[in-house]
């Protein structure tokens, strides 16, 4: 089946029933050896765990094992506004979205399909959407618009940036293990630098690939992999002085291992998260898809960049996969490789979601942050690319603001249709809980959402701790 083949319908968002279409009709009939019926004794001790959940979640905890999509049931009301602004009545439903942009066509698809109104002015639109961002608008919103960018986003945005925002946080929240952040080292920071020489002179960094990244670009540019014993390797602190203005935004960041390739080839994974609410911080997570690489993946040659890149490595055209497929992947490896792991979709995405909540709680007060934008809320859609290695364990590449809307694949006109019909439905859902001052959650209308942030609850991925003894790369071949 081609890939290729543009769909002309878009899939349903979901379905209600279950795979057959028929409703449960199990009975209940055994009894206990008291003469009770076993559903009551199954009832009472529903009705016990019930409580405990609600209990837990309360507190803004976490249900060890528990699947699906569950809502923290805390309070979440405004706290830069004692009551938001009404709308007016002719701009309710209503959005805009810039002209000639073929890349915001699912956006506006969207919008339609939720019977949202267009308008051709940008001052009369409750809701407004842009590719990137246009600094224009973070000054002359009205208090009642939202706009899909939120200042501050250069904050998590850029390499350098993101690295020190982490670091920070650590500080200020110290016993956090963010485990999916590789180690990494700034190179304009004089006690970061003396730690990289102390682990390339004394333990053991020269025998291991690293990677020299700068701060401010992307799509695979501004990257170079730097060989085990390497002379680039051995004089990086050299050749990069830190009073070198083009040192500014370096960093250098150890190389992960013995990635998960998708047949042989390297791949990353592009999931999606929604800052549905700025005032009070709400975050929201989606299943995305995978990006594979044009080149044969190979840890003992590290002469070429490239050849270690995922996407944009102008060889030739990337691959991509569905998140189905991807699931499969991941299963046939858990049984292939021995893991042992009962639920590895599950245990990697809770990886996924820990990442993109500890993001937002790291950044909460630098970029998602109302007290620095003219409207009263935001809401932004972005990006994340994650690795994994062979034990599952993922790896952040980096978050991303920009997110390419491309519809190369059929299956991604579906995802599309699917991901941003629902997010039209938690927008419009926001936008009708603030304005009767309501409490955000739960939200009712979440789709394939799932809530990883809300008003300092942060999703955590409880029992999971990774091991520090990571099996280092192959060592290039010897001539």
């Amino acid at each position: 089946m081609s890939m290729r083949q543009r769909s002309t319908k878009s899939s349903p968002g979901g379905t209600t029933k279950a795979d057959n279409g028929d409703e449960s009709k199990i009975k209940y009939t055994r009894t206990s050896k008291k003469g009770v019926p076993a559903i009551g004794q199954l009832a009472f001790v529903g009705f016990i765990t019930l409580c405990l959940i609600v209990v837990v979640l309360m507190k803004g905890g976490n249900i060890p094992g528990l699947r699906g999509n569950v809502q923290p049931m805390i309070m979440m009301t405004p706290k830069g506004v004692a009551k938001f602004t009404m709308t007016p009545e002719e701009s309710k439903r209503t959005y805009w979205v810039e002209k000639n942009k073929k890349i915001n066509e699912p956006i506006i698809r969207a919008f339609r399909d939720r019977k949202w109104i267009k308008v051709n002015n940008y001052e009369d639109a409750q809701f407004l959407w842009t590719y990137s961002p246009d600094g224009s608008f973070f000054k002359t919103l009205k208090p009642w618009q939202r706009y899909n960018h939120i200042p501050g986003f250069n904050h998590w945005n850029n390499k350098d940036t993101y690295v020190a925002g982490f670091k920070d946080y650590e500080r200020r929240v110290p016993g956090k293990d963010h485990y999916f952040n590789p180690e990494t080292y700034r190179l304009a920071v004089e006690e970061e630098r003396q730690q990289l020489a102390g682990v390339l002179r004394n333990q053991g960094g020269m025998n291991r690939p690293w990677v020299l990244k700068e701060g401010n670009v992307n799509q695979g540019r501004g990257i170079t992999i730097m060989a085990p014993h390497s002379e680039e390797l051995s004089n990086v602190l050299e050749d990069n002085p830190i009073d070198d203005y083009e040192t500014e935004q370096l960093i250098m960041q150890r190389y992960v291992c013995n990635e998960l390739t998708w047949d042989r080839r390297k791949y990353d994974v592009r999931m999606f998260w929604l800052i549905a609410s700025v005032d009070p911080l709400l975050v929201l997570y989606h299943d995305g898809y995978v990006r594979i690489g044009n080149a044969n993946y190979d840890e003992t040659d590290f002469s070429n960049t490239r050849n270690h890149l995922t996407t944009h490595t102008r060889l030739a055209e990337e691959g991509k996969a569905t998140w189905k497929e991807f699931e499969e992947h991941v299963r046939n490896h858990n049984r292939a490789a021995g893991l042992g792991i009962s639920d590895p979709v599950s245990h990697v995405r809770n990886q996924f979601k820990e990442a993109i909540a500890e993001t937002a709680a790291a950044f909460k007060d630098t970029s998602f942050n109302s007290k620095k934008m003219v409207e009263e809320n935001g809401i932004a859609f972005y990006g994340a690319d994650f690795i994994l290695d062979q034990d599952l364990d993922v790896y952040y590449l980096e978050p991303q603001m920009g997110c390419g809307l491309d519809e190369d694949y059929n299956f991604r006109v579906v995802m599309h249709d699917q991901m941003f019909r629902t997010m039209v439905d938690v927008l419009g859902e926001i936008l009708e809980k603030e304005e009767k001052g309501e409490n955000l959650l739960p939200l009712n209308k979440l789709g394939k959402w799932q809530v990883v942030y809300a008003d300092g609850w942060t999703y955590n991925y409880d029992g999971y701790k990774r091991s520090k003894q990571k099996k280092d790369c192959s060592l290039p071949k010897k001539k």
